[in-house]
């Protein structure tokens, strides 16, 4: 081609709009090819990748179509999109090739190839990997928008031919990137703010699919680097539903900025979690990893994460403290609370279970304090352990928020199930708040294993001394571990009443198989469906756990699947959606469209099982947040 000669503005019957869309795209994977040539451009590989994902999570927000009929646009903004759409796509196709009078470079970047550009949509958009091998950075899956973009540009007269880079220019690839998130900033600030919303989810939902996909550390800190350009993007994806509220959490490089770094966050927290399911667990956690991360903090301060014993202090004598329940106490001049877990002797690792057990105790209390420190979580903030010896037990030490009162205990759901029904609408802000929170830890590689009512914490407001139920935070990681990882995790205890919301295959008389995230969502089904009839399970199904039989709490999932009493009462109170969404998570991965069994630890499995659980669960949720 000569000149700017853009293909694809001609075609009769097609949305401008679309063709826009599909010029721009086409120009992503004209750049996108050509960086795949050169290892030094991978780097800029990945973020072209990313901000060519960021504008197909766009146009699926406005209904983007081969016609107008499906587009949802404010009329005034339609001729200020089409005007930034018509820019990206001059650019991409005149960036290292074209002066801005659109004439030759003397001296271009890039130049064409002799062959002329196919639109590979199998290798080039949908994972980035083509003959790259297994080591390059993997992208999710798009929808139909795709085929469509494909079969479009497969129409035109006139196609590009494949480019190269004609000489190394990493700082002027780089502007071309923040030109690109510019122009992508400039379209989600054109929405309203209800499509605005949406776009986060769709956006965030995006990198929780991306993380899911390279859980390698190579990969991961590709990603993390990848996110180092400089840029000011104005649109907050990671935990916008609410901000942290701990006064001392530290966001201390670029990528530590959850507000505008989502994608990095979360790719540092998985690293972190995948570096700790090695030998050593939060020890194998070195310098050299968090340099490479941007942690902007030493190995050792991850790893420090013991609390002297008599640093704590208690209303109690601590030896006449139960270990069943949570404490309440003072940590210098915090008001905490104590959540204790008893090790158990582990046969099959009888010659080092002292040291095993020290590695699992240290990984998970550096893990879960990390958590709120790179990602904030719904969790609370934990500020490390201690260990009891004289009772053989650990202490896990969190922080009470900032606007709880201090010397109250958390109220957990399971009493406040026990009080007034809450109207309609909250309850249905609290599944959503749950079943975000389980996709976010998901998505990191975190499985909790151990949710119930009584783990999900509410605190009073130290002003008013109410209760905000939309305001959770999920605790009990006493039993919390990697995804890929079985060995850091015990046994769990004989406990009918925490049986209850456990996957049979996971009870503790029945404890036949590895945990896997659809066994946290089944947890989740049970929690959800309490809400619904707000009743803790034990009373909906009618059984009596002083009493009750392990054959009793064994058939549990099996009465809630075949008895049909239980689906029509949620779909009767809380409407077919609801009832819905519950069954999904009860059913295992048949609820998600996957086949059982399938082996969850698959990265592509995972991230499949990720994104239907955001479908049929998390978004569906979202929409009746306004009942």
């Amino acid at each position: 081609m000569s000149g700017l000669e853009i293909p694809g503005l001609a075609i009769g019957g097609v949305s401008f709009f679309f063709q826009a869309f599909a010029g721009c795209i086409q120009g992503y994977e004209l750049i996108a090819d050509a960086c795949r040539l050169e290892k030094a451009y991978h780097n800029i590989l990945i973020k072209v990748k990313i901000e060519e994902h960021r504008l197909f999570d766009w146009a699926r927000s406005i209904g983007l179509d081969y016609t107008d009929e499906r587009l949802v646009l404010n009329h005034m903004s339609k001729n200020l999109i089409m005007g930034i759409l018509e820019q990206q796509q001059k650019l991409l196709f005149t960036f290292g090739r074209l002066d801005k009078k659109y004439a030759k470079l003397a001296s271009p970047s890039l130049v064409d190839r002799t062959e002329g550009f196919v639109f590979d949509a199998e290798h080039l958009l949908e994972n980035g990997v083509n003959d790259q091998g297994d080591n390059a950075v993997r992208f999710p899956k798009t929808d139909n928008l795709l085929e469509k973009v494909r079969e479009f540009t497969a129409q035109l007269k006139t196609a590009p031919r494949r480019l190269k880079w004609a000489s190394l220019d990493k700082e002027k690839a780089e502007g071309l990137v923040a030109d690109l998130v510019h122009f992508n900033d400039k379209l989600h600030e054109a929405l309203d703010k209800a499509q605005r919303d949406s776009l986060r989810e769709e956006q965030l939902r995006t990198s929780y699919q991306i993380v899911l996909l390279n859980r390698t550390m190579e990969n991961l800190v590709q990603i993390v680097q990848s996110q180092r350009i400089e840029s000011s993007p104005r649109y907050p994806a990671l935990l916008h539903r609410s901000s942290s509220v701990y006064s001392d959490l530290n966001h201390r490089a670029i990528a530590r900025q959850p507000d505008t770094r989502p994608l990095a966050a979360l790719a540092q927290f998985a690293a972190v979690n995948l570096q700790s399911e090695e030998d050593y667990g939060i020890g194998a956690v070195t310098d050299s990893i968090v340099s490479a991360l941007d942690l902007n903090q030493t190995a050792e301060e991850i790893h420090d994460n013991r609390i002297e014993l008599s640093a704590i202090e208690t209303v109690e004598t601590i030896d006449d403290i139960d270990d069943a329940e949570r404490t309440e106490g003072t940590y210098g001049d915090r008001s905490v609370w104590i959540e204790w877990k008893l090790p158990e002797m582990d046969p099959t690792h009888a010659n080092g279970t002292g040291s095993l057990i020290h590695e699992r105790i240290t990984t998970l209390a550096g893990l879960l304090r990390e958590m709120n420190k790179i990602v904030q979580f719904r969790a609370p903030q934990c500020l490390g352990y201690f260990e009891d010896e004289d009772n053989g037990r650990y202490g896990f030490v969190f922080a009470k928020p900032d606007h709880a009162t201090s010397d109250e205990s958390p109220t957990t759901l399971r009493d406040l199930l026990a009080e007034d029904m809450p109207p309609l609408a909250d309850r249905i802000t609290l599944m959503r708040l749950l079943a975000e929170t389980i996709e976010q830890f998901h998505a990191v590689g975190w499985l909790h294993k151990g949710l119930r009512s009584a783990n999900i914490l509410f605190f009073k407001d130290s002003e008013t001394g109410l209760i905000d139920i939309g305001s959770p935070y999920i605790s009990g990681f006493e039993y919390s571990r990697p995804a890929t990882r079985d060995d850091m995790t015990q046994r769990p205890s004989d406990d009918p009443g925490a049986d209850m919301y456990r996957h049979p295959a996971t009870q503790s008389n029945n404890h036949t198989a590895g945990f896997k995230q659809t066994f946290d969502l089944y947890s989740l089904g049970i929690v959800l469906l309490e809400i619904a009839y707000w009743q803790p399970i034990d009373e909906i199904l009618g059984i009596d756990l002083s009493a009750a039989k392990p054959k009793d709490i064994f058939s549990v999932r099996k009465r809630l699947l075949e008895d049909t009493r239980y689906e029509k009462h949620v779909r009767g109170y809380l409407g077919v959606a609801a009832q819905q969404v519950i069954w999904s998570c009860l059913t295992g991965p048949e609820g998600f469209g996957l086949s059982e069994p399938c082996d969850e630890k698959n990265p592509f499995t995972s991230a499949t099982l990720g994104w239907e659980f955001g479908q049929r669960v998390v978004k569906r949720l979202a929409l009746m947040k306004g009942l």
